[in-house]
């Protein structure tokens, strides 16, 4: 089978005068590239001379993109996939897998959310408001370094001299000691 392949092949790039049909495979399907296309394994009659594959279809790739397997029209000037959807990049982002229109001037992802970074952060994926000039994510959760901090996922009040944490607990670390674990 490799050989009869080799030899129908080669029989394209030759420069011979009489007229060759030249025939490759499609798993064990014999087909005409010049007319058809091998989509995984499926022969397809070719559409025009922008003709390529989107899993088992044929497109014409001038007005169709694909996405994951999904053929889809394009979307505008900037189109682009978002998983099987597509979508033009002006106006949309792609967020997860999740199309999210642009949420401000400084547009960005939190998750399959959209959000602008001028007003809020991602916290482990969730989005949050600034809580102050020196915001910052414990968890999910945003605060204000300047006021308190985060032990181990719990934000605790800042106080004392040596605001420090013992666990999920804080303390002044001035005065008490963190022995493993707990105040002591």
């Amino acid at each position: 089978m490799k050989r009869k392949s080799f030899i129908l092949a080669l029989c394209c790039l030759s420069s011979w005068t009489a007229p060759v049909m030249c025939q490759s495979y499609c798993g064990t399907t014999q087909y005409n590239p010049t007319y058809s296309l091998c989509c995984s394994g499926v022969v397809q009659p070719k559409s025009g001379s922008y003709s390529t594959c989107c899993g088992t279809q044929v497109y014409d790739s001038r007005y169709y993109m694909c996405c994951s397997g999904t053929l889809q029209p394009y979307a505008g000037s900037q189109s682009a996939c978002c998983g099987t959807q597509g979508y033009d990049k002006r106006y949309y982002m792609c967020c997860s897998g999740t199309l999210q229109p642009y949420a401000g001037t400084q547009s960005a992802c939190c998750g399959t959310q959209g959000y602008d970074t001028r007003y809020s952060m991602c916290c482990s994926g969730k989005i949050q408001p600034y809580s102050g000039t020196q915001s910052a994510c414990c968890g999910t959760q945003g605060y204000d370094t300047r006021y308190s901090m985060c032990c181990s996922g719990t934000i605790q009040p800042r106080s004392g001299v040596q605001p420090s944490c013992c666990g999920t607990v804080g303390y002044d670390a001035a005065f008490i000691k963190c022995c493993n674990g707990q105040l002591c």
